[in-house]
């Protein structure tokens, strides 16, 4: 999970639409595309199940995962 979080923001960075920066929070970047609904929008719960899952050590099922 935490691969391919980090890899949409990577692909984000090389679009010049989010610059990756590792010294950033999950919500830091969500701050930084406030200028951006649509992608705002999107990103939020990705940003959401990451942290649950990540740092919330919860358990995500195959359904789940495949949705993330």
């Amino acid at each position: 999970m935490r691969y391919l979080y980090i890899s949409a923001l990577l692909w984000l960075d090389e679009r010049n639409i989010l610059r990756y920066d590792r010294a950033l929070t999950n919500r830091e970047y969500l701050e930084r595309v406030r200028d951006n609904p649509a992608l705002r929008e999107r990103m939020a719960p990705i940003v959401d199940t990451f942290d649950r899952v990540w740092y919330g050590h919860l358990p995500i099922d195959a359904e789940a995962f495949a949705a993330y």
